[in-house]
């Protein structure tokens, strides 16, 4: 899905758990008018259903329930947030904040207060005639409705929110999608370049953070406007200072652009204090494995969450291989650098690896999970599986304990060639 900065920047603002909320109050405010506005169109026989008692009485129990569900559901966030944050990793807050049955569950609540609160007001203060009364009286029964749903479904939420097992299926859902989206766009829609020219005009960035997205339609417009030729220095994931350069310039004549147009360039990156999924691949694999190195800490001491996110990360590199990828360059004064296969398992199974590599159990996931992608049709993952695999072999070699599970593992990692394996579990003696 190609997005331009402004749109980008909307889904970002739609994601957060505020603007859900906001839109619910809104329409609750604006719904408990709305029957004053209805007034002259319902019928006077209708209007004399509806007492101005028992349309005050639901509001009242309604606004006193939902202010206190609401703090509760608030309170019961931050504490699914907290444990989040400890058992998993701080870097999975962000997805549990974006969970949308915990942002309609705090909406609906915060809405239905407003709306029962502005219509007490509205009533008490005559505002409502009797067919105003009578809308006010069937919406307040249809959100009695909404309410005991959405309530039902908050309860059966709970009983997973924050849980490790659960914040693992949030953050492999928004790693499957950013890997699906690199699949389709590998390039963004630019040039593949491996050696940037040599009379680039680089240009940096005047703010710090993290390279959250780069808008290339906008970035490829001020190429055109001088028929220059933009080279991506970085893609959306890495640290950004002062002195790394974000892109590079090449103009015929070695000519010095104008500084108004250095400004464009650097306003199609944006920057922010986290990573983003949406055009970073390689973020979603870096959460799952912090997740596992968490599990391995002698605080936790739990392998067997680490293997599950092994497997976890072995269904994410393998998701999206049977999307055709777009060949032909949509933005034709754009190269980036493309991504290697190491640059996932990197981010993957380095820690993993390194944290796990004293046990048993975590090294015989690590070398199955390895070989299946060494063996995946289609993905391209070879060489960089044999090479990781090899690297966390020789690595278990030096932290195992017994003889015994040192050649197990031996083992299970010759299954792929006995001979190119066999050096690297010795007798650590």
């Amino acid at each position: 899905m190609k997005l331009g900065m402004s749109l980008w920047q909307i889904r970002e603002a739609m994601r957060q758990i505020w603007f859900m909320a906001a839109a619910f109050c809104l329409a609750g405010v604006f719904t408990a008018l709305a029957g004053a506005a209805l007034d002259p169109y319902i019928p006077v026989a209708l209007g004399d259903f509806a007492g101005i008692d028992a349309v005050g009485s639901l509001l009242e129990i309604i606004a006193t329930s939902m202010l206190t569900v609401t703090v509760f559901s608030l309170n019961t966030l931050v504490s699914a947030t907290s444990s989040a944050a400890q058992n998993a990793t701080p870097r999975a807050v962000s997805n549990l904040l974006q969970d949308r049955t915990a942002q309609g569950a705090l909406a609906t609540f915060l809405g239905a207060f407003l709306f029962s609160l502005v219509g007490l007001i509205a009533l008490k203060s005559g505002l409502y005639g009797d067919g105003g009364r009578f809308v006010l009286f069937v919406v307040t029964l249809l959100l009695i409705v909404v309410i005991v749903v959405m309530l039902l479904r908050w309860i059966s939420h709970l009983g997973s929110l924050g849980q490790v097992s659960n914040t693992i299926m949030q953050v492999e859902q928004a790693a499957q999608l950013a890997m699906c989206s690199f699949r389709q766009t590998p390039l963004f829609g630019a040039h593949a370049f491996h050696d940037a020219p040599e009379d680039l005009t680089l240009i940096e960035h005047n703010h710090i953070g993290y390279l959250r997205f780069i808008d290339l339609a906008a970035l490829n417009a001020v190429a055109e406007e001088v028929d220059a030729d933009i080279y991506i220095l970085e893609r959306p994931g890495v640290f950004v200072t002062p002195g790394r350069f974000v892109a590079g310039l090449k103009l015929e004549g070695r000519k010095r652009p104008a500084d108004e147009m250095i400004e464009k360039i650097r306003a199609t990156f944006a920057l922010g204090p986290e990573r983003s999924y949406d055009q970073d691949p390689l973020y979603g694999l870096t959460v799952l494995s912090q997740i596992a190195m968490r599990a391995m800490s002698p605080g936790i001491n739990d392998p067997g969450t680490a293997i599950d996110v092994i497997n976890n990360l072995v269904r994410v590199l393998a998701v999206g291989r049977e999307i055709k990828a777009e060949t032909e360059p949509l933005h034709r004064h754009i190269h980036i650098m493309p991504l290697e296969p190491n640059a996932f398992f990197d981010a993957a199974f380095t820690g993993i690896s390194r944290d796990g590599a004293g046990l048993i159990e975590v090294g015989i996931a690590l070398q199955r999970a390895l070989k299946s992608l060494e063996h995946l049709p289609g993905a391209g993952y070879g060489k960089a599986s044999r090479a990781y695999a090899e690297m966390a072999l020789e690595r278990a070699g030096r932290m195992l304990e017994y003889e015994s599970e040192r050649e197990r593992l031996a083992a299970i990692a010759s299954e792929r060639d006995p001979a190119r394996y066999a050096h690297l579990i010795a007798d650590k003696d």
